[in-house]
């Protein structure tokens, strides 16, 4: 049992606006916390305008190691900081309102975080419908297939080592050796932080052991601006860091160029428009063929997983292109790329 100035965890969740998932989020925690003085659940709140503060604040009456701190910047990365600053922890488990975590996750990630000796250790997503609507289900078999969103956190594999890391734990120490949360970053704050993990010589470990069930976007609207913001913030993050994210996450941004391409090269030379039809025919076919493998188990219609895979890949090309276009605007050709070194 730790004293009372420290603990073994200290989980962050950084949140704005969650009423509608923070409650499942903290109840799948306490059946890990109820019998426990050595973890602390620390909310911080981007200035809810909704019921969240008052979720969090009856859930604090019920166990008093759930704490809610304001975060006034309210963006994640700030948050993450702030609760830092404050936590007690030895280990510090990063997670998220859209999900709900196994009964088992904070001692699965220690056991994985001891037995690999690992910097950070997390879980796969097992995306789930938030709404279970038809085109909820379509969105969650889109966003949880390697055709729709690569390899990676969200599509289920082998306990290994990674780039990137699911919702987890690392060791405080990771903070001092590598830096905090770039509080410039809205978005990509965590790849970013794990890829100056890895450039720095340390482990990221992704294992199948530790549950996640994330909630996906439950609308093509939804879905559509997720990812359009996730596109944009890719060359913003290359923009401010000079690194941060993968050539994979340029992918979509590379077909969408070569689609332009094609179509207005063709003007000029028109066999670049058969190029263009032969491209935009396997990318068809793929998506289509894929949508069809998933529909029966998904349990959603083929045509609403093939919509569901085209609004995503071109709103996250999309928004990847208008960030190369107007990051030196935003943020001014010359960049400091300084970051947060230590703890505060």
């Amino acid at each position: 049992m730790s004293d009372k100035n420290t603990m073994l965890v200290s989980v962050i969740i950084p949140m704005r606006n969650e009423e509608k998932f923070v409650g499942k989020c903290l109840e799948s925690f306490l059946q890990q916390i109820k019998s426990r003085e050595d973890i602390e659940i620390l909310c911080v709140d981007g200035m809810s305008t909704d019921k969240t503060r008052e979720i969090v604040e009856r859930f604090s009456m019920v166990n008093h190691n759930i704490h809610l701190i304001d975060n006034p910047s309210e963006i994640v990365p700030t948050g993450f900081n702030i609760a830092i600053g404050k936590s007690k922890g030895d280990f510090i488990a990063m997670v998220g309102c859209h999900a709900e975590y196994a009964s088992d996750f904070i001692d699965k990630c220690l056991e994985v975080l001891k037995r690999t000796g690992a910097d950070q250790a997390g879980g796969y997503f097992i995306t789930v419908p938030s709404k279970d609507t038809p085109v909820d289900r379509a969105i969650a078999a889109a966003t949880s297939s390697s055709f729709g969103v690569g390899a990676g956190q969200r599509v289920p594999g082998p306990e290994r080592e990674s780039n990137l890391s699911g919702f987890g734990c690392c060791r405080r120490d990771v903070f001092d050796r590598f830096g905090l949360f770039d509080e410039r970053l809205v978005r990509n704050q965590d790849i970013e932080l794990f890829h100056r993990i890895r450039r720095n010589g340390g482990k990221i470990v992704v294992s199948p052991d530790i549950g996640i069930k994330y909630y996906n976007r439950a609308t093509f609207s939804g879905l559509i601006n997720q990812a359009f913001l996730n596109g944009l913030w890719n060359p913003y993050t290359v923009w401010l860091t000079r690194s941060g994210v993968y050539l994979k996450h340029f992918i979509p941004l590379i077909f969408l160029l070569s689609i332009i391409t094609l179509g207005l090269g063709g003007f000029l030379w028109q066999p670049l428009w058969l190029a263009l039809c032969c491209e935009l025919l396997v990318y068809v076919v793929a998506a289509w063929t894929t949508a069809i493998r998933l529909a029966g188990r998904a349990g959603t219609s083929s045509i609403l997983i093939f919509l569901a895979f085209v609004q995503l890949h071109f709103a996250y090309g999309t928004g990847s292109l208008w960030g190369v276009l107007t990051a030196p605007f935003k943020f001014g050709f010359r960049c400091n790329r300084r970051i947060n070194k230590t703890l505060r």
